[in-house]
């Protein structure tokens, strides 16, 4: 960091921001000299760049625009060439435009990396109109967005990055609103549960706004509580004051009466202004058609809100001279039938103005509500449009046909249901046109962050360190009616965590260097979830328990301090000490002392602090208590399916969960403890359910694998071919997600098409770990006659090195060897699997089979990964001797292993993208097939000897890289609705 700032960087800021507008075509020398009045020296730039604060305002700003151009595609290289976006040859030619030395090119690459592309899409051919449009038009509402997020929200560049690039890429998928003909696009955005997919659409609606778009609808989900957040959330940061006020005096009493902020302490201060900038010509007002207390009412005869004025009435409201001289209406709508209805009869008068009105509408948690849930067997034979429907999906898809020019944009982090809509039913919401898939944003505590997939003890031990599980995850075991006091313990222990975690934040709050270093973080909200149960009875005896145990836990009594000060020694501090990455830690017990009286005034301030929250009608009730926007949220929150969906629990620090759910999506869901923790991801604890009966730890670690290989699938075919076209189509994509848990179904069965896979290519490396049953005769049969001669080839010593985590000079010792197409397709069509693990084979062999047959599949290696250190061994003669055999367990209640270590697969990976790998060389047309050898066996019988028949081997596979076509990728079947029993094949798209 730099002793004092130069006077000159201001002017720094100022020329990245007036570039970031245009293209990197002018050099930037002149234009900072021009701002800030003289020449600036290169070695001064160069030193500041280097040694500048990370939060310096001109670093910001050059983030920002240098991220942009890396996302553009646009001709900045020598001789007008296109260089790839995201990469590093991009950022040398746009530092070339810019006319930068080589080691002011060199300063800024080492502060500000390539900007990485942030989501996959896999899109319909569309026709890219925003680019060209944005620099006709003003995008004042972006412009302002973006400002907010950056100056008031304290949002790192890389963030406000990101979200321009991925809301533009849904933007330039939907229909330019000033085109001729009438044209519907249906696009699904997926995103991570609570990971910020409200500032993503916020992000739409502005640039929607300021590019034509006239009347945004926007569907909230199905509790009033979180229609009013979001209606919240659009009007602080894109409506703005001006648009709120409506040229009404907020000083006439009568206005303020019924002003929707007028108790809100953040207003108006906090919410964006637009200014006079809305008085210039091209610059839209908005009008809302819903408030931050009611959702959309009916509007009285001749006085409807919803009237569109025309410059020139001998042209369509769409043409430009129009549309720019209109305003626009956002509605903020929960999806409720009243008020859907509500829309629709005022919709219906506007007639020819409706025809040519762009709309837009954002379907906020899309596979809620939204999706037809009508048994397809019972449909009547007819039109889509005789069909009958859920309520909710008719009154949308009543919209839709109303509205000629609308745009549909779906988003949700569980998009199962979605994908499973009807591909050919015209009227409903298949996201026919795109799927953009987010990718994990910066600093989010998501699934991963709570488990250990890919890692094996074999090497290393298990610390609060290296290990999630034992960092944040406390096993629950107690239950209310088989063992009582067991559950009352974990009860207490879960709120003295909750207590001390408190504590732990005032202690950091009051650190003020700390809080300047780091202008994202934040203790404003503390909050504890207990999730038992779906049932209002169960809600009531769970909250009565723990206002019991708070009533007596005398927190500040000598008692409190020995029980929370043995908490804090033997939990917190140990993964304070190895996971505080730089936030404060107390010296000692002692000096915590105080900061839990702190928090306990904090946490009593209104008295009783256990919330119930388990209907609209309650939630409604304690509104006040629950909003996180006005007022400091330190609460005990019971519940709760109501708390499940979209709505934010923010602060949320301890959970304590049993609910068992029959649906991946529903589960996922019910995660809330995933989200952004700032300042206090250490002090994060989830009290879940693991007993014999149902271990839901292991069922999120299932329901991520699924989701990331879902989301692998996306970008392995994301993208177009050198001809232009979609190596894949949305109704393309596999709607058939993995399912590792039989009582874990991707979504609830009614939202579900049959559909079966028949042919699909492994991505990266894929685990075939659904074996038979242990002690099943298949056992034998597996390893003597398919595992021992697979491993015979792999006669040769290697160290394989590999990269991990952007780290290099690994290696790993294996046995390899190379095998045959031919003769491995041979073996592996012997293999016998458990049942409910056919289907998933079948879609393999079949890639496999059709890829050695076309010659893409030559060969094998055999990779035989060996332990670094001494292990466990057993007697193969075949095999030449001792062979290495490793602990791997089954998942409890599934038909599949844990999952191969990701060393592994990172040091098989080099062989299948085709790199040279000694002793085997190098060859395109070569998979890999990673194999390690366990004993399977009944958990009471791990203390006995091992014996032959114990033994499996796993195995994993990867395709050559460019053994994966780029066209026609994925074949699958659907069962016939009119005969469930007929499977149709879907022809293959070209």
């Amino acid at each position: 960091m730099t002793d004092q700032r130069p006077a000159w960087a201001e002017a720094l800021a100022n020329a990245f921001i007036a570039l970031k507008h245009q293209q990197p075509t002018q050099p930037l020398a002149p234009v900072l000299a021009a701002l800030a009045g003289t020449a600036i020296d290169d070695k001064e730039l160069v030193e500041f760049v280097l040694n500048a604060d990370e939060n310096e305002p001109a670093l910001t700003h050059a983030r920002i625009a240098l991220a942009k151009w890396d996302s553009q595609d646009e001709y900045l290289g020598p001789d007008d060439t296109k260089p790839p976006r995201h990469s590093q040859e991009r950022r040398n030619a746009i530092y070339a435009r810019l006319g930068l030395s080589p080691e002011l090119a060199q300063a800024f690459t080492e502060r500000i990396g390539v900007f990485e592309k942030p989501s996959t899409t896999i899109s319909k051919v569309f026709e890219p109109w925003y680019a060209a449009e944005r620099k006709l038009r003003s995008s004042v509402y972006w412009d302002h967005y973006e400002a907010y997020l950056r100056d008031v929200k304290g949002w790192p560049a890389s963030s406000i990055s990101s979200l321009d690039e991925t809301t533009t890429e849904v933007i330039e998928r939907l229909s330019r609103p000033t085109r001729p003909e009438a044209k519907q696009t249906k696009g699904l955005v997926v995103g991570y549960v609570q990971s910020g997919k409200t500032a993503n659409f916020t992000g739409v609606v502005a640039k929607g706004i300021d590019a034509g778009y006239r009347l945004v609808i926007v569907l909230t989900g199905t509790i009033e509580i979180l229609r009013a957040q979001t209606q919240r959330r659009m009007d602080m940061e894109l409506m703005g004051v001006e648009n709120i006020l409506a040229g009404q005096d907020p000083a006439d009493p009568d206005v303020a009466k019924e002003l929707d902020y007028q108790q809100d302490d953040k207003w108006p201060d906090a919410f964006v202004k637009h200014g006079d900038v809305l008085n210039l010509p091209g610059v839209v007002e908005i009008a809302r058609v819903t408030s931050h207390r009611s959702d959309y009412k009916r509007l009285p005869q001749a006085m409807t809100k919803l009237k569109f004025a025309r410059k020139n009435k001998q042209k369509p409201l769409n043409d430009e001279e129009n549309l720019f001289h209109s305003g626009a209406y956002v509605a903020v709508i929960k999806k409720n039938p009243a008020a859907l209805r509500k829309l629709i009869q005022d919709l219906k008068p506007l007639k020819n103005d409706l025809d040519e009105l762009p709309v837009l509408i954002i379907d906020d948690e899309s596979d809620q509500a939204s999706v037809d849930t009508t048994n397809p067997a019972k449909w009547k034979k007819g039109s889509a449009e005789n069909r009958k429907r859920t309520k909710i999906n008719e009154l949308i898809t009543d919209i839709l046909a109303l509205c000629k020019r609308a745009q549909y944009v779906g988003y949700t982090a569980t998009p199962f249901a979605n994908v499973f809509v009807d591909p050919d039913d015209q009227r409903d919401l298949f996201p026919a046109d795109f799927v953009l898939s987010l990718h994990r944003p910066p600093g989010y505590m998501g699934v991963q962050e709570f488990h250990d997939v890919g890692k094996r003890w074999d090497d290393e031990k298990k610390t609060v360190a290296n290990s999630n599980e034992l960092a944040h995850i406390r096993p629950l075991a107690g239950d209310k009616d088989t063992a009582p006091i067991k559950r009352r313990e974990e009860l207490q222990e879960a709120l003295d965590s909750w207590v001390l975690a408190g504590a732990l934040k005032k202690f950091r709050e009051a650190d003020d260097t700390y809080l300047k270093a780091n202008p994202g973080v934040s203790y404003r909200h503390h909050t504890l979830l207990f999730h038992e149960s779906v049932k209002r009875g169960d809600h009531a005896d769970t909250a009565a328990d723990v206002r019991s145990l708070w009533a007596t836990a005398n927190f500040n009594s000598t008692e409190g301090f020995s029980r929370l000060e043995r908490l804090y020694n033997q939990d917190f501090l140990p993964v304070m000490r190895a996971r505080a990455a730089g936030a404060p830690v107390p010296a000692s017990f002692d000096a915590l002392k105080p900061y839990i009286g702190e928090a306990l005034a904090q946490i009593t301030v209104d008295g009783d602090p256990v919330l119930i929250v388990n209907s609209d009608k309650e939630i409604q009730a304690q509104q006040k208590k629950l909003d996180f926007e006005v007022d400091k949220v330190w609460r005990i929150l019971v519940g709760g399916t109501q708390l499940s969906r979209g709505f934010t629990v923010e602060g949320l620090t301890t959970s304590y969960f049993r609910r068992k759910a029959g649906q991946a999506d529903t589960l996922m869901q019910a995660g809330r403890w995933f989200g952004f923790r700032p300042g206090y991801q250490d002090l994060v604890r989830l009290y879940i359910r693991r007993d014999s009966q149902v271990d839901l730890y292991e069922a999120f670690e299932a329901l991520l694998m699924d989701e990331e290989a879902f989301r692998a699938e996306l970008s392995q075919y994301a993208g177009f071919d050198e001809h232009g076209m979609p190596m894949l189509e949305p109704r393309q994509i596999p709607p058939l997600v993995s399912q590792h848990l039989p009582w874990l179904k991707p979504t609830a069965r009614n939202k579900m098409w049959n559909a079966v896979i028949a042919n699909k290519a492994p991505t990266d490396i894929q685990d075939l770990y659904g074996l038979p049953e242990p002690g099943s005769g298949d056992h034998g049969k597996n390893f003597d006659e398919i595992i021992v001669p697979l491993l015979k080839h792999a006669d040769s010593d290697a160290l394989l090195p590999y990269e991990l985590d952007g780290k290099t000079g690994f290696q790993q010792r294996a046995r390899v060897g190379l095998i045959g197409a031919a003769e491995f397709n041979q073996l592996f069509e012997q293999l016998t699997w458990h049942p409910d693990y056919e289907a998933n084979i079948n879609a393999f062999s079949g890639f496999i089979n059709k890829a050695t047959d076309n010659g893409k599949i030559t060969d094998w290696a055999v990779v035989w990964m060996q332990p670094s250190t001494g292990g466990r061994t057993f007697h193969i003669p075949e095999l030449g001797g001792d062979i290495s055999i490793v602990k791997r367990k089954r998942r409890a209640g599934r038909i599949d292993f844990v999952g191969s270590d990701r060393k592994h697969r990172a040091a098989a990976r080099p062989i299948a993208i085709g790199e040279a790998v000694a002793p085997l060389g190098e060859s395109a047309t070569r998979g890999v097939v990673l194999v390690s050898v366990v004993p399977d066996r009944e958990p009471d019988e791990v203390t006995k000897p091992v014996d032959r028949k114990d033994l499996v081997g796993l195995i994993s596979i990867a395709v050559p890289a460019k053994a994966v076509p780029r066209s026609n990728l994925i074949q699958w079947t659907v069962i016939n609705s009119a005969k469930p029993d007929e499977v149709v094949a879907d022809p293959p798209t070209d």
